[in-house]
């Protein structure tokens, strides 16, 4: 232990670039700076945190990939500490990793005098979030489980408590695109597709990831009309967006609104109806 009895004086030295990135690595690590003047800038030690590298990187940025649930108070705190409201930061958040599930990360953040602002993002765990703590919710999406929604389903229906109306929907031509832009993006792409919708949504609307490129949704004191308004505003949306590269993405949705006395899986069956037809059909809403 000779080497930590070495007064300090003669232990101090300034490390070369190539050991402080180690050592960044080492602390699964990453560093990012802001200035009015350029930007956001971030180090490749950011993108090692997400499994990603130059050579791999996608369309999406990183709020982008940032969990619905969190985006919000990042972005909050950004901005305060970016315009000078608060000098720095500390926080943590869920965020999408490369191979499609979310890592928890903290950031912190400084404003210097100059107005620049300098961040470490650090990686909390490696491994996916336990089920547990994902409470109900599909790991890809942060959206709820299909299981999830179906017991919020059910109590809604046996609490008589208005009608409502349910939106299903899926990706048109799924398969063509996973073959087309590999699995990795196609994820990335359903990630997106969510947040889009969400942000379209109230947040007591439950919204769920329904199977393998399909959603459903909610609309609570929604009737039929009203819900098909919506469900053609979101296939819109969701056409507009860019989700992939020189390639637009659509959606078929099937729409019905609840009955009184109305069983679960009546009022599914007759959801997988109207979505059926949809997916015939392709970029329609049916219902």
């Amino acid at each position: 232990m000779d080497m930590l009895k070495a007064p300090l004086r003669e232990a101090i030295t300034r490390f070369d670039l190539a050991l402080m990135a180690d050592a960044i690595a080492l602390l699964e690590a990453g560093l990012w700076s802001w200035s009015p003047q350029q930007g956001v800038q971030r180090d490749l030690s950011c993108l090692r945190l997400l499994g990603l590298n130059e050579a791999g990187l996608d369309d999406l940025g990183w709020l982008e990939r940032v969990h619905p649930d969190d985006v919000g108070s990042l972005q909050e705190a950004l901005t305060a500490c970016q315009s000078g409201r608060v000098a720095q930061i500390r926080l943590e958040y869920r965020i999408l990793h490369h191979d499609g599930h979310y890592v928890r990360l903290e950031e912190r953040a400084r404003r210097d005098v100059h107005g620049q602002v300098l961040g470490v993002v650090r990686l909390l765990d490696s491994q996916t979030l336990p089920v547990e703590e994902r409470n109900g919710t599909d790991p890809l999406t942060g959206l709820e489980s299909r299981s999830h929604f179906e017991l919020l389903l059910d109590e809604r229906l046996a609490s008589e408590s208005g009608s409502f109306s349910l939106l299903q929907f899926s990706v048109d031509h799924r398969a063509k695109i996973q073959q087309l832009f590999g699995e990795v993006a196609c994820d990335a792409m359903l990630a997106k597709l969510a947040r889009i919708v969400r942000h379209e949504l109230r947040r007591e609307d439950p919204f769920a990831r329904w199977d393998e490129d399909g959603f459903i949704l909610m609309l609570s004191q929604t009737d039929r009309l009203s819900g098909l308004e919506i469900a053609e505003r979101l296939r819109l949306e969701i056409a507009d967006a860019s989700l992939l590269p020189q390639r637009p993405v659509t959606v078929s949705i099937g729409l019905v609104q609840s009955q009184a006395g109305e069983q679960i899986d009546h009022l599914l069956a007759r959801l997988a109806t109207c979505h059926g037809q949809a997916r015939r059909e392709h970029n329609t809403v049916v219902g």
